[in-house]
């Protein structure tokens, strides 16, 4: 495989040796159960209805502010390690939920449903699961066949909820299972009723709000629809706890995060950057959770079902260690990220050091001015909860008609010793920023330096910018170095001394400008 060639091996060992002051003691821990971890995905991600069915008249469902009632009959999974994680109900329900004191709220489901709650009929439902959702609605199971049109609905629910959020829901419930999650997780699809086909999310601990629909206040519940035509996913209403209501307030997801990410060294070959990007992620995090047996990472997860992108351009995982041993993953198609299964119970305050390495069609390339940047400037890679903050390490392996322009210090620019036509760039940054990006392209660098008044704000800060050439485009540099100088010296005055050892900026061909610390 491309990935392991020897050049990128010899960049990623580079990289290791220059930040091995990161290397922090790693909990002792056996290989056995990350196995059994993907195997418990693998089944439940089956979904195979067993032939166990029970009707109910009138029964009634009620999760947090939502209600659901059925006339008709569910029929279930074989239990898996004794957890049933899914159902199919046909017949005739309907389904209300109370739209939370919220002004928001009210006014947007007012707008988008013109109701002043969310309510329909519905014909069909199907449900995933790892919470005592069975026990209240299996309370007479019997022997019975599967309707065929059971069947069916069971095996398209979780790739059209992939393909529609990139969020892997037999993955989610597995998480749920083996970290032992209280209270767990619940997602219901309805269709057949007045309002179509939606859904709704119960997520307690804010992985899917966060990481598929950037819902990162706390919010544990949504109630959702898919539009086709736009291929977006439309809100309906989005609420936090019954619990939560009452307390009057609320937990930041962040709370809920298993891992606090404290260091990246990254490894990226951009030699055949039209086509393939292989990235080599070196992940030092601490645990935050107790009997922990699987972690989630976010990766890709806002190219969107547009053209495709979360289908073709995702940085797909190709092997993930732990301490230097393989473990087990699971990363599907469309997924956006992908769930390490651990190879034993990693208790909080242990330091872990994942190895993952990546490939995929990473580089957006604008050819007119051969320019090539990231498709995504925050997501390209793997990351834990929201806005984590850690240090950086990078480094790339580029032709060598190109320069890099990231975020930090530039700490080395050489050619690759065995080959004239690439070179070896090494950045670093040391102070804690939650996302960082780069760009490719044939950039000319212009400098300055801000000087502080005599007992002004510290030391001179280099402020740099990445210009491109002028047979290529006109660009005025020395007036955006001194924008530059006036937005360092108008934040400093604002808020205070800058944090970062210098200031970047780099050429961006769009009609939207990124911006992230130091760059």
């Amino acid at each position: 495989m491309r990935f392991v060639s020897a050049a990128f091996c010899r960049l990623l060992s580079r990289l290791l040796l220059a930040a091995a002051f990161f290397v922090f003691p790693v909990a002792v821990i056996s290989q056995d159960n990350s196995a059994k971890g993907k195997e418990l995905y693998d089944r439940i991600k089956g979904f195979t209805l067993s032939g166990a069915a029970a009707p109910v008249k009138d029964l009634v469902l009620n999760r947090d502010r939502a209600q659901m009632t059925f006339n008709g009959t569910f029929y279930f999974p074989v239990a898996i390690d004794g957890h049933v994680t899914g159902a199919v109900f046909i017949g005739e329900g309907k389904f209300s939920a109370e739209v939370p004191p919220s002004e928001f709220e009210k006014a947007n489901v007012k707008r988008l449903l013109g109701s002043d709650t969310v309510e329909s009929d519905f014909k069909t439902a199907v449900f995933r699961f790892s919470d005592d959702t069975f026990e209240r609605l299996g309370r007479a199971v019997n022997a019975a066949g599967v309707p065929e049109q059971a069947q069916k609905i069971a095996g398209e629910v979780d790739a059209r909820i992939l393909k529609q959020t990139g969020a892997n829901l037999p993955a989610r419930i597995a998480l749920s299972i083996l970290n032992q999650e209280k209270p767990g997780f619940f997602f219901a699809n309805f269709d057949g009723g007045k309002r179509g086909r939606f859904s709704l999310l119960l997520d307690y601990q804010d992985r899917i709000p966060v990481a598929n629909f950037d819902i990162n206040a706390g919010e544990k519940g949504l109630i959702f629809t898919h539009r086709p035509e736009e291929m977006e996913n439309e809100v309906w209403m989005a609420f936090y706890g019954h619990e939560d209501y009452q307390r009057g307030t609320v937990e930041y997801s962040d709370v809920n995060d298993l891992v606090d990410v404290t260091h990246y060294d990254i490894a990226i070959d951009l030699t055949d950057y039209k086509k393939t990007t292989a990235m080599a992620a070196r992940v030092m995090a601490n645990t935050r959770a107790s009997n922990l047996r699987a972690i989630t990472f976010h990766v890709g997860e806002d190219l969107g079902e547009n053209d495709n992108r979360r289908l073709k351009k995702q940085m797909r995982l190709k092997q993930a260690r732990l301490s230097g041993i393989d473990v087990a993953f699971a990363q599907e198609d469309w997924e956006g990220g992908f769930t390490v299964f651990l190879p034993g119970n990693v208790p909080a305050d242990q330091t872990l050091e994942f190895t993952f390495t990546l490939e995929g069609d990473l580089m957006y390339n604008a050819e007119a001015c051969d320019c090539h940047y990231p498709r995504s400037n925050s997501t390209w890679f793997p990351r834990h909860g929201y806005l984590d903050r850690a240090t950086f390490d990078l480094a790339f392996r580029h032709p060598k008609k190109f320069k890099i322009a990231s975020g930090g210090v530039r700490l080395s620019e050489e050619a690759d010793p065995d080959d004239k036509n690439v070179m070896l760039t090494r950045y670093r940054l040391d102070k804690p920023v939650p996302l960082l990006t780069f760009a490719l392209a044939p950039f000319e660098r212009h400098s300055q330096m801000v000087k502080w008044e005599k007992g002004g704000f510290g030391d001179p800060i280099p402020v740099e910018f990445n210009s491109l050439p002028g047979s290529v485009m006109a660009i005025k540099e020395d007036f955006i170095l001194a924008e530059m100088d006036n937005s360092l010296r108008f934040f400093t005055t604002m808020f205070g001394r800058y944090p970062y050892p210098s200031f970047s900026a780099a050429f961006h061909p769009f009609n939207l400008a990124r911006v992230f610390p130091r760059f």
